[in-house]
């Protein structure tokens, strides 16, 4: 019984941090709130290997000002491999503030089809930032690693840049 006390509690105390921390985030028009929803396309500038490229498409609902979750599918041609396409789910954390601009990182994971052998699982990471033109468009730029085979030989680092359309 004194281990669900102490869960409950925890989550409380848990939950009134969340509270507590929400209400302390400075308010910016701009910037997506809870139920705003994004469309955003974007393509690369290849580090490693240089002649990659990347196109890539996201749908993604703000579960509060903070996190966005949602899927994505993208294409990439790698160097010295065939095509690969991709499906599947990311969740960025962002950091707003005063200004346009809205710092975000991420995380994403799904399924990798192509490069001659069967469907293998994808995961990356990126950090980047949106600037906001308008309530309803930004500017994205974002660092992005991102694994397409089982075994590591098909990943590739980019900067990636693009536009994203919200609807509030």
């Amino acid at each position: 019984m004194r281990t669900w006390s102490t869960f409950a509690a925890a989550a409380a105390l848990v939950a009134g941090l969340a509270t507590a921390s929400q209400a302390q985030t400075p308010v910016n028009p701009l910037l997506p709130t809870t139920g705003t929803r994004e469309i955003a396309f974007d393509g690369n500038i290849q580090f490693d290997p240089a002649t990659n490229v990347n196109i890539n498409g996201s749908y993604g609902p703000f579960l509060n000002p903070n996190l966005q979750v949602g899927g994505n599918f993208g294409y990439s041609k790698l160097e010295g491999s065939d095509s690969f396409y991709s499906i599947g789910g990311f969740a960025n954390y962002h950091f707003p503030g005063t200004s346009a601009a809205l710092p975000f990182v991420g995380v994403f994971l799904g399924v990798a089809d192509g490069g001659g052998s069967d469907s293998s699982f994808t995961y990356g990471v990126q950090g980047g930032v949106k600037y906001f033109l308008n309530p309803n468009v930004a500017a994205t730029a974002a660092l992005r690693f991102q694994d397409y085979s089982d075994d590591g030989a098909d990943s590739s680092l980019g900067l990636n840049f693009g536009l994203a359309v919200y609807l509030r």
